[in-house]
Parts: structure tokens; C-alpha cells; sequence
């Protein structure tokens, strides 16, 4: 198929893939954590990546692998116990070029199967001279054969659902990949009529040079008849060009007929596709051959094309390595395939276990597996609506979120010339990041997959999870920032300030800016223009011109209004706990909504994201506040807090007690790690994970007067810590300042923007404005962090 211009290249996607990949490394660890389900959290990545069966080599094949290293070791001498004399100096069974013992054992072992006949058709015979054999491995005979069909402008094609690096081999040599489409449905079949349309295309167009195929499949094993094949096979009688065959999964796939063992009937007569296939294999997958023991292969019918590769071959054998790799060859019994075929398909069948497990826990087909239970991996098809919603459109995406939200590090299926949603898992042997095997990574694996499924359904995006851990946007889709006037109630804030203005345009951003944006925080239109910023009248045209649009709070008037579109990124605090139904429509628009509350603060920098830099703004002045109704009541009452979390809200609030010289308060934190920050704040008590009655019975016996409600998890609902029983056990006239009144609040009586007084004169107060007290400096620590999350984002991958 002719992809649309501006599509990338095979080659750029794999590519792009792998650098990615190295952009995990820069910030991912050992010890990063993933969710999984329950409650349970994982540390670090999983390969699922690689190519290895995780196999042990059969027992009798170690142990004449041992012995022929030990005869090696030996020299050359037979009576010091090295190799028979006569038979490692024949210069043709033990030929440096094309050792002759090699050549056998492949034509026996590796390509064994296109000599077991197939219901009339005859058989094939593989003679040890249709055969080629290099060291080491058997993309080199693949790179030689490509280079022998290439000329300048030619065209190989491939059915979707090669091997993820063979692009890079193809176009080394000035080819250009064409992929056709397979099957649509969960088979991934290589499609003859589609596969016939785009052959007799480049055949009339004069560029097509041959066709490479992946059977019996890499990525997707697929099942096919002896009928299927040979109606492929016609196809590619009919292209009349040469066609290789890699079918280095063959021996892991039971009951596979190679494409080399059809006969195709035709009105000339019959045709073996033997004569016109390379078929190219290796020992690493089957035998799980390694280093100097592994060698790779082909054979064909057609001698003068094995010429051709023959003399193209730079790659010679050690007689040493040869006597190694045949060690391996000779003493693998067949029952040693059987019984590892067996196993890998218990594998997959494991994995289609946890897969139906999924779906029927979310009550709907979110994931399938495509192609047959046989192999070392399983594909997965992922539902593109909810991934559309999570702001993931394309397989690369997939695969790099499933690697920086779960630790999951796999395969894009777009890497492998398919468009479908989907990845490639090793599920043999997934291993750790840092190469330890772990018998029960294969559950892991999927409850980390199902734990992300679960947080995209509750809203997770894309976009959201790179900027919560702070990882830049995989392509740039960023160009312009827009900034708009806050109208929210009693907001004075601005999402950005004219120096932020100024460093974005600096790295080469467009920046516009509403009128009037910051005449609240003192900041004048003037001074955006100074720093490079575009003036627009309304948010109508913020919205219109920018691609990330960000604010402090939520606007207040309809954003349904505003001319939004596919791709619209919205950054700031989104109240996610009371707006989730209206974050949900907008990413079912394809709008995504950025959250500051689920950004994590960076404990490698001490730059402080914008939830922190508000918090601590925050935490001051409700304690100074809360201070001042308490004393304007009762002014020769000691101030005696109990602060109800240790972030940064909380320890703002202590440092605040510190600074009025108050009696030292009580803080309540929910991890251990928390005691040392609090006592470093002032605080000369700390209560960890306290229950509520543990709280009444502190309050019972302290008498605090003022209480900074500030516990709470970023983006989730803010933990119920003072119930009636804790304010009926407050002092009289105790003031209650709770921060959290958004995500619930941590008091039971808590109103939003709401001042509540209940019994015995206890004041409960929250407004969501603390930080405009101090609008000027609240805007420039809230620009200054969103500006370094922005230009995380935007950073070129």
C-alpha cells in the first residue's frame, strides 16, 4: 500500500522507536513504580522486548557442547583429545567458506520440515547443495539475499507483520519497503488478493523486485491451511519474482507447513515453490543456540541465486566455531522441540487467560490476542476508542505508554508494518529491565496492563502520564501556548507571567496571550508584548490559535463554547475530583486535559511543580488567617495547631507556627518518611496514619484551637480525618481551615468557599482563592514551575 505524504517511513518509525526508548532510560529506574491492581504498586521495567525464548539448551546438547569446547580447547591434536584429526582438517566437511557438516545438518535439522510430504503434493528433498550457510546469525544471509535482488528504485514487498528491524536491512541497500494489508480479523493472515493488487501494481509500475515474507509469522504466529498456502503460493507464481521467506520461527510453531514445501498447479504444469522461495532460518530460536555456537541458513531450489549469496558472503567460519555449532545440531533430539513447543503454548495460553480475565472484568472486549497460540510472543489488539480517548493514536504511542505508565517495554505493532493498535509482549520469558528472569513476571506483566487500562478508563490520558513524570512528548506537537484571563471567582491569577512568556518564546514556541491576562497580578499587556507574546481580545481566539492552552483555574464559562478541536491539550488545575464527567466529554472529543494535581513533585530537583508552589503559598496563608479569626476572638489565647498533613501545604502551615513563635503544633502524616520533614518544620509531635478516633483522642488531649486540614492524595478524594466526634472535641471557638474542600475535604462539615460554624462556636472555613491573597507572587511561582512542565513536555524526544 502507498502511504499519505508526510507518513513516516518504516525505517524513521523504528527509529523513532528505539530512540525513545533510550529517552526511558533517562528517566525511568530500577526502582521507578507502576500500579497494579488492588493497591498493589511494581518497581521497574519489564522487558517483554526482546527476542529469546528464555530456553535452556536440551541437557544432551550442553553436554556435547562441553565436550566440543573441551576438544577445542585441546587443539587440534585428536590423541590429546581433540577433534578426529581426519575429519577437522577435511577441507570440505570442515570448509571455512561453507563447511559441508553444516551444510547437511541444516538441510536435516533446520529446514527438516519441507521434507515432510504435504497431501498431494511430492516432496521436497533439501540437498546439502541447496544450501548456505553463514556463522553467527541469519540476518546476514537476509542482508545478502535483499542485496541481490536490489536496484536503484526498486520495491520489495512485504505483508504487514514483519520482523521489527527488517526495514533498516531493506533500505541499506536503496529498496523501498511496500507493505499489503493481511486479513482483517484476528487471524492476521497474509490476504492473497491484496498481496496480487500490489504486486501487479509495482509490476506495471516497474519497479517491483521481489517479495519478502514471515512465515509462520513474526510478530503474529498465524494458522494456515495447506489450502491458504498454496493460494498464496499462485499469487507469487503468477508475480514470477524471487521471494525469501524468513522462517526463523518455524521449529516454535507446531504443525507449521513452510511455503517452500508447496507445489502450485498451473497450466504450464506443476510449479514447486521450493524453486522459487529462499527459505532463511537459524538455530538461535529452535535450539537456542548462542554466541559461536549459532549459525544461520537458507536453501532453495534455485542454485545460481544461492551463487549469487554465496559469493557475496565476507563472513567466514573458524573450523573451531563450526565444530560447535555442529555439537549443537547433532545432539538435540527431537522430543527436546516437542516439549518446548509445548511449553511456550502453555505460555500463551496463560496470557489468553489473563487476557479474557480483563474483558471480563471491564464487561466489554477491550484487548485480543491476534494469530494463532503458538510462538514465544503474543500480540494485542487494543480497543481504539479508549485509546483514542487516553490521546493515544497510533501503535507507537501505545507502545510508549505502556512503557512509561506501566514499565512494560514491548513492541509497536506499526514497527512491523501494521496500522493496527497493538503491541508485541514476550510472554516466554519476560525478564526484569536489569536481565533477572522471575517465574511470576508473566502475572505482573498483566496486572500492570490491566492497571492501566483501569486508570485510562477513569481518565488517564496519554499526554497526562508524560507530563506526571515529567518524560517529553514523544513528537512535537506542541507549537503554540495560549494564556487566558482567569475567570474563575476571586481569582487573580495568571497562568504564566511575562519572564515564563519569555523563556517559552526563547526556545522557540509561539506564545498568545488574552488582554488583561495579568492586569490582576500587576502584570501589564505591555509587558507580554516585551517578552514576545501575541495579544488576542477573547478566548475564542486563545483557543483558536494555541495547541496547549493553559489557565490556573477551570474558566467559568462553557468550554463547549470555544472552538476546540482533535488534539486541543488543556493544562492547569482541572478540579479532576468534581469535573471528571466533563473531562471525560472532552477527551471523548479528543481534547485532553492535563492535570497539575496529578503531577508528582521532582525529588531530584528543587524546582517545585505548580501544585507545590501553590500549596506552599496556600499553607502560609491559611494558617495566618486561620491565626487571625482565632485571636480577633479570643486574642489572649496561646495558638495551639494540629496540622492534618505533611506536604506542602502542611509543612507551610508549621513553618507559619514557627514564624509567629506559636506553640509548637501537632502534625499528621501517613508515612514514616514524613516524621523528619515535620519535626524539621516545628512541629513537636507527629501522628502517623492516625484513625479518626485516634484523632479525637489527640484532641481530647491536647485542647488544639486551630486545625489546618491539608491530607490528600494529588487527583483523588481527600481522606476524612475530623468527624463530628473530633469537632464536638474541639476547645470553644476553635477555628477549623480546611484546604482540601475540592476533593471532599478532610472535615465532615466542609463546604466549598463556604465559611460553616457549628456547635459551640467551632468555625469551619474554606475559600479556593488562598494563593490570590499574594496574586503577584502566586503568579510568578505558578509561571515559573508550569513553564518548566511545558518545556519538559515540548522538548525535542
Amino acid at each position: 500500500m502507498n502511504e499519505p505524504a508526510g507518513t513516516p517511513s518504516p525505517v524513521e518509525i523504528a527509529d523513532r522507536s528505539d530512540e525513545r526508548k533510550k529517552v526511558a532510560r533517562a528517566f525511568l529506574s530500577p526502582v521507578s513504580r507502576f500500579p497494579g491492581r488492588e493497591g498493589r504498586v511494581h518497581r521497574g521495567i519489564i522487558d517483554a522486548y526482546h527476542g529469546e525464548t528464555g530456553l535452556p539448551m536440551a541437557q544432551s546438547a550442553a553436554i556435547a557442547l562441553n565436550s566440543a569446547w573441551a576438544q577445542v580447547i585441546a587443539g587440534h591434536n585428536s590423541a590429546a583429545g581433540g577433534p578426529s584429526s581426519d575429519e577437522f582438517r577435511d577441507v570440505s566437511l570442515y570448509n571455512k567458506r561453507q563447511p559441508m557438516i553444516l551444510r547437511k545438518l541444516a538441510a536435516e535439522r533446520l529446514f527438516q520440515r519441507l521434507s515432510v510430504p504435504v497431501a498431494g503434493m511430492p516432496s521436497v528433498r533439501v540437498d546439502p547443495e541447496d544450501v548456505v550457510v553463514c556463522p553467527y546469525s541469519s540476518t546476514v544471509l537476509l542482508e545478502e539475499a535483499i542485496a541481490t535482488l536490489a536496484r536503484p528504485g526498486g520495491v520489495l514487498v512485504c505483508p504487514e507483520g514483519y520482523y521489527k528491524s527488517v526495514a533498516g536491512h531493506i533500505t541499506k541497500f536503496g529498496l523501498r519497503l511496500v507493505t499489503c494489508a493481511v486479513t482483517p480479523d484476528a487471524g492476521f493472515r497474509i490476504d492473497p488478493q491484496a498481496l496480487a493488487h500490489t504486486l501487479e501494481e509495482h509490476a506495471r509500475q516497474g519497479d517491483l523486485c521481489g517479495v519478502l515474507l514471515t512465515l509462520p509469522g513474526n510478530p503474529v504466529v498465524a494458522d494456515y491451511t495447506v489450502e491458504e498456502l498454496v493460494e498464496i503460493g499462485r499469487v507469487l507464481v503468477d508475480a514470477a519474482v524471487p521471494v525469501i521467506c524468513d522462517m526463523s520461527f518455524d521449529l516454535l510453531v507446531e504443525g507449521h507447513t513452510p511455503i517452500g514445501a508447496i507445489t502450485v498447479v498451473t497450466a504450464d504444469g506443476p510449479v514447486r515453490l521450493y524453486d522459487r522461495v529462499l527459505s532463511i532460518t537459524g538455530n538461535s530460536k529452535a535450539y537456542n543456540a548462542f554466541g559461536p555456537c549459532k549459525i544461520g541458513a537458507a536453501c532453495s531450489g534455485d542454485r545460481g541465486w544461492l551463487d549469487e549469496i554465496r559469493a557475496r558472503l565476507r563472513v567466514s567460519f573458524q573450523r573451531e566455531t563450526t565444530h560447535l555449532a555442529r555439537a549443537t545440531l547433532e545432539a538435540t533430539p527431537a522430543d527436546y522441540l516437542v516439549h518446548n513447543r509445548k511449553l511456550l503454548r502453555e505460555q500463551v495460553d496463560s496470557a489468553d487467560r489473563m487476557v479474557a480475565g480483563i474483558d471480563a472484568r471491564f464487561g466489554r472486549p477491550l484487548v485480543r490476542r491476534l494469530g494463532s497460540r503458538d510462538g514465544m510472543f503474543v500480540t494485542l489488539e487494543f480497543d481504539e476508542s479508549i485509546m483514542a480517548a487516553a490521546g493515544v493514536h497510533s501503535s507507537s504511542d501505545l507502545e510508549d505508554l505502556l512503557l512509561m505508565a506501566a514499565g512494560v517495554d514491548c513492541v509497536a505493532l506499526d514497527r512491523t508494518g501494521s496500522g493496527r493498535m497493538g503491541v508485541r509482549l514476550n510472554v516466554s520469558t519476560p525478564r526484569r529491565g536489569t536481565g533477572e528472569d522471575d517465574p511470576g513476571l508473566l502475572d505482573e506483566l498483566f496486572d500492570r496492563i490491566e492497571r492501566l487500562l483501569e486508570l485510562i478508563d477513569g481518565g488517564l490520558t496519554y499526554p497526562g502520564v508524560l507530563l506526571e513524570r515529567r518524560i517529553p512528548a514523544r513528537s512535537g506537537r506542541v507549537r503554540a501556548v495560549g494564556v487566558l484571563r482567569e475567570t474563575a471567582v476571586h481569582e487573580l491569577r495568571v497562568a504564566l507571567a511575562p519572564d515564563d512568556v519569555e523563556q517559552l518564546v526563547r526556545s522557540g514556541l509561539q506564545v498568545v496571550v488574552q488582554r488583561g491576562a495579568g492586569w490582576r497580578a500587576d502584570f501589564t499587556d505591555a509587558a507580554y508584548e516585551v517578552a514576545g507574546a501575541s495579544l488576542v481580545e477573547g478566548p475564542e481566539l486563545v483557543f483558536a490559535a494555541a495547541d496547549l492552552v493553559v489557565w490556573v483555574k477551570p474558566p467559568a464559562y462553557d468550554l463547549e463554547l470555544m472552538p476546540l478541536r482533535r488534539g486541543h491539550l488543556l493544562l492547569g488545575f482541572q478540579d479532576p475530583v468534581r469535573r471528571e464527567r466533563r473531562i471525560r466529554t472532552l477527551r471523548e472529543r479528543g481534547v485532553e486535559s492535563l492535570s497539575f494535581e496529578r503531577i508528582q513533585p521532582d525529588s531530584e530537583t528543587a524546582q517545585p511543580d505548580p501544585l507545590s508552589a501553590m500549596s506552599r503559598i496556600a499553607g502560609g496563608i491559611a494558617y495566618r488567617e486561620g491565626r487571625e479569626r482565632l485571636l480577633a476572638a479570643y486574642p489572649d489565647r496561646p495558638v495551639r495547631a494540629l496540622v492534618l498533613g505533611c506536604g506542602q501545604a502542611g509543612l507551610a502551615a508549621m513553618d507559619a507556627a514557627d514564624a509567629y513563635d506559636d506553640v509548637p503544633p501537632t502534625a499528621v502524616g501517613r508515612r514514616t518518611e514524613q516524621k523528619d520533614d515535620a519535626y524539621a518544620h516545628g512541629a513537636q509531635e507527629f501522628l502517623l496514619d492516625p484513625a479518626p478516633e485516634e484523632i479525637v483522642e489527640h484532641i481530647a488531649a491536647v485542647q488544639p484551637n486551630l486545625v489546618i486540614c491539608a491530607a490528600g492524595h494529588r487527583g483523588t478524594p481527600a481522606p476524612l480525618l475530623l468527624d463530628h466526634s473530633a469537632l464536638e472535641a474541639l476547645p470553644s471557638g476553635a477555628v477549623v481551615v480546611d484546604l482540601t474542600a475540592k476533593a471532599g475535604g478532610n472535615c465532615v462539615v466542609t463546604c466549598s468557599d463556604e465559611t460553616v460554624t457549628v456547635a459551640d462556636n467551632i468555625t469551619v472555613m474554606h475559600r479556593s482563592n488562598f494563593p490570590s491573597a499574594r496574586p503577584k507572587a502566586a503568579s510568578r511561582a505558578y509561571g515559573s514551575a508550569a513553564a518548566v512542565t511545558i518545556l519538559r513536555f515540548c522538548a525535542a524526544p
